[in-house]
């Protein structure tokens, strides 16, 4: 069998073809455009409400996270992107749906007219034998579905916008529910980013932490008046200055009781070698001894003498006599010893020693005294430093602890106090979820559009006029080994192109 090349069939020219089967595709054009028609007319009109929310920052964003309630927290960064897919998924489910359908109840979510029947309740019969596919096992779920299928959601690129928009057969209960989507939306939108009993877990743990914290002030209190510590660096500062001038003391008072000791030691042998009594007074030629009454008396006698030699001659006797007397007197007088009296007395010098070593004695010994005084309260003082060193450790462990316990309960004075707020704000139901746009309640129907539907209508019409036509329109039949298709008596095949023979059309046509 020979096969035949595609080449040698040709396409006939377009005209021709519109031309030869005009009617087909006017018919199928007409009737396509009066079904448009049709179903603009008979469609039922449908309103859609428009809003937007705007996500912004808020207490929702930056809440107390749950984790704090563990001990360490870890920050997550979190995209904004994210949060809006979050909200997205949440305006979206099925809880919020469920709450619409509660509010508004089922029938008004459906849309159902009065009297009238769907094609599920008329095929009723056939749900016993589990036949029926429009079978609605629940309104309820049919109006959730339908409000998840009525809802639309979207949000725009590197914004914080999300749009929401709900369609219905009625204006004023797309705008109601969509109304009522934007609150539940908000409420839910609080509640998810709450942490669930928060409150009363931070009261608990303020409650205990404030106990403990006052427990641990009232050991560190009896502990201070146990230990006599009322400012601990104070009393350190102090003790270590008494140690100090108790130190330097102790140094002077040794370094003057070896001085005294030393000055002790030197006088007493001063003292061994000074005489205790010593000559006070010496007196020589007493006037009541011998020797001076002899001179007296020869100084009477020279005087007589002179008288007398002055009145007689040298051979007187009287004269003579008298100067007898007088040598007489004069050998007596020599060979008479002189007197002289000696007075002795305690050395002032060796009492003056005696007494400085007396003083200085007094002085060893009290230096000695204060020595080992001090030497006592050095001792003392250091034992008292000690003792502080040992309460400085014990009190910075309970002050540590107190630090600790009262860090503690600031946190959770602060973080129960944020539940507090995040509480009240909900009670208030305030969300971070501001609206933008109001939800539009429009008359005019947002479908079918007029111009849409019936271009749609119109391009759908001419498809389906073409597609009658080229269904109407069969190629020729072809012989068996004919390198040559047969053709009907309205067409001449040529190898190049099929044209038609207007002698036998218009034959035919007559």
């Amino acid at each position: 069998m020979e096969r035949l090349e595609f080449s040698e069939y040709a396409l006939p020219d377009v005209p021709q073809f519109v031309w030869r089967h005009k009617g087909k595709i006017l018919l199928t054009f007409v009737v396509g455009v009066g079904l448009t028609l049709l179903y603009f007319a008979t469609a039922p009109r449908v309103y859609k409400s428009e809003a937007k929310v705007l996500v912004r920052l808020g207490r929702e964003s930056i809440t107390l996270d749950p984790t704090a309630t563990t001990g360490q927290f870890v920050a997550v960064a979190e995209s904004r992107d994210s949060e809006l897919h979050g909200v997205e998924e949440m305006v979206g489910s099925r809880a919020t749906a469920e709450k619409i359908v509660d509010q508004f109840g089922a029938a008004v979510i459906l849309e159902k007219k009065s009297g009238g029947k769907s094609i599920g309740e008329r095929l009723a019969w056939l749900n016993s034998y589990n036949l029926n596919p429009l079978r609605v096992y629940s309104v309820r779920d049919k109006a959730v579905k339908a409000i998840q299928k009525n809802l639309g959601i979207s949000a725009g690129k590197k914004s914080n916008v999300l749009t929401l928009s709900y369609k219905s057969e009625d204006a004023q209960l797309a705008h109601d529910v969509l109304e009522s989507v934007l609150a539940t939306a908000r409420e839910e939108h609080a509640r998810v980013h709450r942490t669930t009993g928060s409150q009363k877990f931070f009261e608990n743990q303020h409650e205990l932490l404030n106990n403990e914290l006052r427990e641990r002030e009232q050991r560190l209190r009896e502990y201070k008046d146990e230990q006599g510590l009322a400012s601990l660096v104070s009393q350190r500062d102090a003790q270590v200055g008494l140690i100090a001038a108790l130190q330097s003391d102790l140094l002077r008072a040794r370094a003057e009781q070896s001085a005294v000791q030393a000055e002790v030691n030197l006088r007493k042998k001063q003292l061994r070698d000074q005489p205790l009594l010593v000559v006070t007074e010496q007196t020589t030629g007493q006037p009541q001894t011998a020797k001076q009454t002899l001179r007296e008396r020869i100084y009477e006698l020279e005087v007589r003498e002179q008288e007398l030699a002055a009145r007689l001659k040298d051979d007187a006797p009287q004269l003579m006599q008298i100067r007898t007397q007088i040598a007489e007197a004069r050998r007596i007088m020599g060979e008479e010893q002189q007197s002289t009296e000696t007075k002795k007395g305690i050395s002032q010098t060796h009492q003056a020693a005696e007494l400085a070593l007396q003083e200085r004695e007094a002085q060893l010994a009290a230096l000695s005294a204060r020595c080992t005084a001090l030497d006592s309260k050095y001792a003392s003082a250091n034992v008292d430093l000690m003792k502080l060193n040992t309460a400085e450790l014990e009190l910075t462990r309970m002050e540590r602890e107190i630090e600790l316990a009262r860090a503690s309960y600031r946190k959770y004075s602060e973080n129960l106090e944020q539940v507090r707020i995040d509480q009240e704000l909900e009670t208030a139901k305030i969300s971070s979820l501001n609206v933008m746009q109001a939800p539009t309640l429009s008359q005019t129907p947002a479908t079918p559009e007029p111009m849409a539907t019936l271009a749609l209508g119109g391009c759908l019409s001419l498809l389906a006029s073409v597609g009658v036509a080229l269904l109407f329109n069969r190629p020729p039949p072809r012989v068996r080994g004919s390198a040559r298709p047969i053709v009907d008596s309205e067409y001449e095949v040529s190898p190049t192109a099929a044209r038609p023979r207007r002698a036998e059309i218009s034959t035919k046509a007559g």
